[in-house]
């Protein structure tokens, strides 16, 4: 797990984690530069599961679970936002999942979308077979980040995430990770915070603008037909016609597609 200034879900989240029915497992946790009381918080965690690693600067997302990535011992890699919280049986039941599926590499699950005072708002339901999710793949992200649950060998030949996606890579990594097997569990194994839009509008116009480059990307190197160019054209008009006020309010809309 990445955090950049995480109060105040940050405690919720780490605890959502602690309090796992599967409990062996390491916990690694990288302050991404915070500067609230983030790192404050983390020191005095007294669990021997967790390991805290400190960034000297903000390197953003992909860059500190990289750093992560590097650290971990364990067979497979479980993802974890600052502000979500993961319900009881979780990893549990991912870990039950790919030991009975030999074949699966990489698997989500749904979620319940939760507002900012933790009432539940709203569900997301990815598509649940391979098959479907890589119809799905080029178009939009079809296992939701903070579900994920990895095997190792997975990032390691892939060599992680590419730094450069900010914002999207996860998205570039499953277009990487394209003849991997994914899945998703037709359970909701995750709280999914929808918090209301604190981005600036710097970071609001680079996402759109990555989102833009990596379908460009997709259309130049996976050759998904010309059935793509209607996503391209859409993504295009929304980067480079959209006010930014509207991209603001698609982004927050979009999390529950």
């Amino acid at each position: 797990m990445s955090v950049y200034n995480g109060t105040p879900f940050l405690e919720e989240a780490v605890e959502s984690i602690l309090k796992q029915t599967y409990k062996n497992f390491e916990f690694i946790i990288v302050d991404d530069a915070s500067t609230d009381e983030t790192w404050k918080y983390l020191k005095f965690l007294n669990d021997q599961r967790i390991k805290l690693l400190k960034n000297t600067k903000n390197l953003g997302l992909a860059a500190s679970l990289n750093i992560a990535l590097r650290q971990a011992q364990g067979d497979f890699v479980a993802r974890m936002d600052a502000d979500d919280v993961s319900l009881p049986r979780r990893l549990e039941t991912q870990l039950e999942f790919l030991e009975k599926n030999h074949d699966i590499d990489i698997c989500g699950s749904y979620v319940s979308v939760i507002g900012e005072d933790g009432k539940i708002i709203g569900q997301i339901e990815k598509p649940l077979t391979d098959i479907k999710i890589k119809k799905e793949l080029f178009w939009l992200t079809p296992l939701l980040h903070p579900t994920w649950f990895v095997k190792k060998e997975v990032f390691r030949k892939l060599q992680g995430y590419d730094e450069k996606w900010d914002y999207v890579e996860d998205f570039e990594f499953l277009t990487r990770a394209k003849d991997y097997k994914m899945a998703n569990i037709p359970k909701h194994l995750l709280l999914f915070r929808s918090q209301k839009e604190r981005r600036s509008q710097k970071t609001i116009e680079k996402i759109y603008r990555n989102s833009l480059k990596l379908r460009q990307k997709i259309f130049r190197e996976q050759k998904p037909g010309v059935s793509y160019l209607p996503i391209l054209a859409r993504s295009y008009i929304s980067t480079y016609l959209f006010p930014t006020r509207l991209k603001i309010y698609l982004n927050r809309r979009l999390k529950f597609a």
